[in-house]
């Protein structure tokens, strides 16, 4: 399971005050609590100060990266600026973070992943929307990945978001979700399939029950990637139960390694 750290964020209200007050220690210090934890990656996110998005990215990823040595998911819906950003980057690869089926996009997109050989999330929306029908979502899924080929970018590079959606606007959401999530792992066995994992309890309370018991059923249906909080110890821990069900933790040995650490205390 791939977990990228999702702390840092512009629309969380003590990262934005952090922002605006340029206290950078505590960025770094949310991303190291976030590696420490057992992040792979660490996003970074300042799209709520849209005009300078650029400039604060790259504050953040300096000061990140002179005290952590994770690798960085730069996320922005703008190729120009993660361009920007890159080209202060140090670390390990980095992903893009994200694409939509969108040839304008693309276009933008594609050079700056292949010039900084990045991994790409993609998101299976196109510019008119998210499509109703885990099939229309397949679809663009297939498109992209063909588009991403023909440019040399390998299948394992690539994480496809089936676009979950908030349970509380439409119960619907999660079976379609899953379904999206199934098909995916049946047409493509070796790309990353993600999801932003809080966007399924998004205006509930008490929303870490919601993404603690989503997940485990997700993992079932062939997701090995999300973006989530590597803080909330309960979750990590049904990562590694949860491959063991699933049959993703051969011999589950990743579980009792883990179980002999301690870490399933």
């Amino acid at each position: 399971m791939i977990i990228i750290g999702e702390k840092i964020n512009s629309t969380v209200k003590n990262v934005a005050e952090a922002i605006k007050n340029e206290d950078y220690n505590f960025i770094v210090s949310l991303a190291e609590k976030q590696a420490k934890a057992g992040a792979h990656y660490i996003d970074v996110n300042a799209g709520a100060f849209i005009d300078l998005e650029a400039e604060i990215l790259k504050k953040m990823v300096q000061n990140i990266q002179s005290k952590v040595d994770t690798p960085l998911s730069i996320d922005s819906p703008r190729p120009e600026v993660i361009s920007e950003v890159m080209k202060v980057y140090r670390g390990q690869r980095a992903i893009f973070n994200s694409v939509i089926y969108e040839p304008k996009i693309l276009d933008k997109a594609l050079p700056v992943i292949k010039e900084y050989n990045m991994k790409v999330v993609a998101l299976l929306m196109e510019e008119s929307g998210i499509p109703e029908e885990p099939q229309n979502r397949l679809e663009i899924a297939k498109r992209l990945v063909d588009r991403f080929d023909k440019e040399g970018i390998l299948i394992e590079d690539i994480f496809l978001d089936p676009m979950v959606q908030p349970v509380s606007v439409d119960k619907r959401y999660v079976d379609i979700a899953l379904e999206t999530i199934r098909l995916l792992r049946n047409e493509f066995e070796n790309v990353n399939i993600i999801c932003g994992l809080s966007n399924i309890s998004f205006g509930l309370p008490k929303r870490r029950w919601i993404n603690r018991a989503f997940l485990p059923i997700a993992i079932y249906f062939g997701l090995n990637s999300c973006i989530a909080d590597p803080l909330d110890d309960v979750l990590m821990k049904l990562i590694y139960a949860s491959e063991t069900l699933s049959g993703q933790d051969e011999f589950c040995m990743e579980y009792i390694t883990k179980a002999r650490e301690g870490f399933l205390d």
